[in-house]
């Protein structure tokens, strides 16, 4: 039997220990789309995930073991760092490992906030609001409906859907990125659930995708497409009975995403100031001012995301620049 690719075999390794350690809802991103490097530390019991650009090594979240292992990985990578003249960053983390970071003397900042939801508060409170009783009302009457498909999926779903997608990305603003999040890609949404928003004559109108959650309880989405010329709040729609049906199947909080902060109020220093005008600049949700509107409307509790960053601020432009040139690149490392 032919050996694997090294980099092939250190995903699966990385797969076992998301499995083992759990970590955060967007993890599956440390194992797709296969444009990830791996380090791991010694004992093999931790590992991260990061690419490199621009001189800058970019991190993709907190690294993933337990708290020694994590401790010890880091030291380990910022010496391979150092030896390679690699700036070292960690993108959209919480604060798990601060203290690791600060061991090894990064820096942090503010970029934005997850928006999660409370299930059962919304399902009691929220959804008798006003704003929401009028949609339900508008989504019954419609005659809306909400299909699911597990994979694997069939060509002429993909087809259908692939419709929705190429039609929303000719809105302004929209672009499909990599790194950070997935793309319309067959082999991608094979792997992935379906959730699409028919019309009362069958016909899709929008889908969004799960992606498998290494947080348990959690559950959250990726790609969120509606062909143009849609039904106002079709996504709406499909979100009221997502959640619903998540709470059948246990699940107690739907994580949004992330929305970037908007305005300066947060950062205390020009090193900051530059690096989040950075990394706004880059970041995948870019032209999106009225997400955070959006997402602050099923009142979910902000959860704080940071980067956590080396060195001084001459650094700082070309972390945000290698960050942009990540999410831009489509092709699987080699």
């Amino acid at each position: 039997m032919a050996s694997q690719p090294k980099e092939n075999l250190d995903r699966l390794r990385a797969h076992k220990l998301l499995d083992s350690y759990h970590g955060e809802v967007d993890d599956f991103f440390k194992l797709w789309p296969a444009d990830k490097l791996y380090f791991f530390s010694r004992d093999k019991k931790a590992f991260l995930a990061y690419g490199i650009s621009h001189k800058a090594a970019i991190c993709m979240g907190d690294p993933v073991g337990p708290p020694d292992s994590i401790k010890f990985l880091l030291i380990q990578f910022k010496d391979y760092c150092d030896e390679k003249d690699l700036t070292m960053a960690f993108i959209q983390t919480n604060n798990k490992c601060r203290d690791a970071y600060k061991l090894i003397g990064l820096h942090n900042i503010l970029i934005g906030s997850d928006a999660v939801i409370d299930i059962d508060h919304f399902l009691s409170q929220t959804i008798h609001n006003k704003y929401f009783r009028n949609l339900v009302n508008r989504k019954d009457k419609q005659k809306f409906e909400v299909s699911t498909y597990l994979p694997p999926h069939n060509k002429t779903l993909l087809n259908e859907i692939e419709v929705i997608s190429n039609s929303w990305i000719k809105l302004p603003h929209r672009k499909e990125w990599s790194f950070l999040t997935g793309r319309f890609d067959n082999d991608y949404l094979q792997q992935v659930v379906l959730q699409v928003l028919r019309d009362e004559k069958g016909k899709a109108q929008a889908f969004v995708n799960e992606i498998p959650s290494y947080k348990p309880g959690v559950f959250t989405i990726d790609l969120m497409r509606h062909r143009s010329g849609a039904p106002a709040n079709c996504m709406d729609f499909l979100f009221i009975d997502i959640i619903k049906t998540k709470r059948k199947e246990g699940f107690k909080s739907f994580n949004l995403g992330m929305s970037p902060i908007d305005g300066q109020k947060y950062v205390s220093n020009l090193a900051d100031s530059l690096l989040l005008s950075t990394y706004k600049l880059s970041n995948s949700f870019i032209g999106f001012r009225g997400l955070h509107q959006f997402k602050a409307k099923y009142e979910p509790n902000w959860d704080p995301r940071y980067v956590w960053y080396q060195g001084s601020v001459l650094n700082l432009p070309r972390i945000g620049w290698a960050v942009y040139s990540l999410l831009r690149s489509k092709g699987d490392i080699k």
